[in-house]
């Protein structure tokens, strides 16, 4: 392919590399506080002697559907596990608050 040809297709596609880096940073970065976060909140529950399945049912949800996203693009089999172990562990997990909530 010739370089003019790979500029047009890039411009073609109408995607600035500069926005997708900063929010491919602001997503990093937001991954590693809301991490943090969720930690700092188990250890509290864990002190207090609190449940932890709503944050546990918060953090698997998101790492299932952040897997589901790397399937529908990658198609590798491993997202695809992530993303079905993720989800249900997530559901599993909000179902256990709400009995533990109700009951």
């Amino acid at each position: 392919m010739k370089k003019e040809d790979i500029l047009a297709k890039s411009r073609a596609e109408k995607q600035d590399e500069g926005v997708e880096y900063v929010a491919g940073k602001g997503r990093y970065y937001g991954v590693k506080a809301m991490s943090v976060m969720f930690l700092a909140l188990m250890l509290f529950n864990w002190i207090q002697g609190q449940k932890n399945e709503i944050i546990f049912a918060l953090w698997w949800t998101y790492v299932g559907f952040e897997a589901l996203g790397k399937y529908q693009v990658g198609h590798e089999k491993a997202y695809l596990i992530t993303a079905v172990c993720g989800i249900t562990a997530g559901i599993l997990n909000a179902i256990i608050y709400i009995l533990y909530v109700l009951g």
